[in-house]
């Protein structure tokens, strides 16, 4: 046995080495944001790129409704029930609290994670609003 370290290997890698012909959406890519709980339902986006600074701050919105409802993870394309997903609302910059976008996620915020594959799902999120919509 080599007491020299063994090479990692990053998920991209793994897969572009063993499934060359992959669809592009489906290569994992680095992320640039992570998401942090921070109590009473609310969740950081963090900037990795920014050391670490909140891009945003998402805020649960009560569910109404059929409770059994379908519904879609934006960042990691889990589909589930209100049971495994919420709908989250993130404040746009200097909007006074009138102006907002929505995010449905994972209320497993780790699993989440492991599961997201990009930015993809937060990019509407953190995009100006400079065309109203």
């Amino acid at each position: 046995m080599s007491d020299e370290p063994k090479p990692t290997w990053t998920d991209r890698e793994i897969v572009l080495e063993f499934f060359p012909a992959t669809h592009e959406r489906l290569v994992p890519r680095p992320l640039r944001f992570e998401l942090e709980d921070v109590g009473d339902g609310q969740v950081l986006v963090r900037d990795r790129h920014a050391g670490g600074d909140v891009a945003a701050r998402l805020t649960p919105v009560r569910p109404t409704g059929n409770p059994t409802a379908e519904l879609c993870c934006d960042l990691c394309q889990r589909t589930g029930t209100r049971r495994w997903l919420g709908l989250y609302r993130a404040e746009l910059p200097a909007s006074g609290g009138r102006r907002f976008r929505y995010l449905t996620a994972c209320h497993d915020r780790r699993a989440c994670e492991a599961r997201r594959l990009d930015d993809a799902g937060l990019a509407p999120l953190l995009r100006e609003s400079g065309s109203g919509r």
